[in-house]
């Protein structure tokens, strides 16, 4: 339970498998889990997540090192009898997949150019391999390869995945004598995504992409960013970096804790039955959410902020505040702005910092400079934000300098998008 299969930490790995599954079932009537004995009592008995059907079919991959974390989804592809979308448990949606998909052959996220860091990776690899497939023997030696990302995949052409099964596994099971020569974890992306890409070239079966764009295999930008659901984004996938990342990990907690309270709760009591005591407020749910928000929006609104249970409502305030920020401003309207308590403004090595507290973790640290000091002073009281660019405006040089005004404006636009990102300040419309 205490594996963090990438994440920051191992709690957060479960929490992606609770948002996963409460999203999807927004918008599917069928949302269906393969896994296996362990997955099952975790996610089934002890979190009670809401899949529509559970299959248990994966316990003869035990015989497997548990690195090879890709032939569970390779197997499940094999498995299906229907066209399918198979979906990782580090991906969250806020809007179904796009009708087309309902007729693709193959289904993937996105198209991945591979970079040094991929051709890295592989070259410390293949000295060692015993086999390799032939869509694989160009891989290291043409540098404009390509890949597909598998956050999700599937389609219609169930004979192509059985295929790629077959393959996947043989290539991996052929170079089991090297398994403990070679990292395991890293040839994972090989055996699933670079060879899902070169078969479905080599026999010319069509590929739609949920994103048109191209990513650099390690250069993957906004896919963390639960500041901007619903609206400006409704598809996150916290690969790579993501899941390690603290902020991203605490911004999807917030998420979770606002719309899945229950499950979130059971997720507590899971680990506080096996002596892993996670510090929680108490049991939440959905009717002591709206309280606590409630109570939050009287004290933002009176700008008198009560300590207990602070942390937990400012973090429930954040959730989608950076959206509602984008709507006043898109809109042209004022609102206001409120100093939240919970950080300080400190040293270290000579450097000014915001030293922010956060729940159930480290203090969170943040290199201010001197527009920040000079804001953070202004915002000591209520303000709405027309009334601040005007102050903010009084420490130019030159007031009539249409530039250097514009210039200004932009960089406290920018500040205060972070300042809400950080969870030191929130806004409310002065209507």
């Amino acid at each position: 339970m205490n594996e963090k299969y990438g994440w920051y930490n191992s709690e957060f790995h479960w929490m992606g498998w609770i948002l996963s599954v409460n999203q999807l079932i927004k918008y599917y009537d069928k949302v269906e889990l393969y896994t296996d004995n362990y997955g099952y009592e975790i996610l089934i008995n002890q979190l009670k997540l809401p899949y529509t059907k559970v299959h248990v079919v994966l316990n003869e991959l035990d015989i497997f090192p548990s690195e090879l974390w890709a032939l569970a989804k390779i197997k499940v592809y094999a498995m299906q009898e229907e066209p399918f979308i198979h979906v990782d448990g580090d991906v969250f949606i806020w809007e179904p997949f796009p009708n087309n998909f309902k007729k693709a052959s193959l289904i993937a996220q996105n198209i991945e150019t591979a970079t040094d860091y991929y051709f890295d990776t592989w070259n410390s690899i293949t000295p060692f391999l015993l086999h390799m497939p032939d869509e694989m023997s160009d891989f290291d030696i043409n540098m404009a390869n390509l890949s597909a990302n598998m956050g999700i995949t599937g389609g219609s052409n169930l004979e192509f995945f059985t295929e790629y099964a077959s393959k996947a596994f043989e290539f991996v099971e052929k170079n089991k004598l090297i398994w403990n020569k070679i990292n395991l974890f890293n040839f994972n992306v090989f055996f699933e995504q670079v060879l899902f890409f070169k078969m479905a070239k080599n026999n010319s079966i069509s590929v739609e992409y949920l994103f048109s764009e191209i990513w650099a295999d390690n250069l993957y930008e906004g896919f963390g960013d639960f500041h901007y659901v619903p609206f400006q984004k409704t598809y996150l996938h916290l690969l790579g970096d993501f899941k390690r990342n603290a902020s991203v990990c605490r911004a999807m907690e917030s998420y979770v804790k606002k719309f899945y309270p229950e499950n979130y709760s059971l997720l507590i009591e899971m680990y506080s039955k096996n002596g892993d005591h996670l510090k929680s407020e108490y049991p939440l749910d959905q009717n002591m959410i709206t309280e606590l928000e409630e109570e939050f929006e009287l004290e933002l609104h009176n700008n008198d902020f009560k300590v207990l249970n602070f942390l937990l409502k400012r973090d429930l305030n954040n959730v989608s505040l950076n959206e509602f920020y984008k709507g006043y401003l898109d809109k042209k309207r004022d609102f206001k702005i409120v100093r939240l308590p919970g950080f300080k403004i400190a040293e270290k090595d000579d450097v000014r910092i915001f030293e922010i507290d956060e729940s159930k973790s480290e203090i969170r640290l943040y290199v201010i400079d001197e527009v920040d000091e000079i804001l953070i002073d202004e915002l000591s009281v209520p303000i709405t934000y027309f009334d601040l660019i005007e102050k903010m405006n009084l420490y130019l040089e030159d007031q009539q300098d249409h530039e250097a005004v514009q210039e200004l404006a932009a960089v406290i636009e920018g500040k205060i998008e972070i300042y809400i990102t950080l969870k030191i300040i929130s806004i409310y419309s002065c209507n």
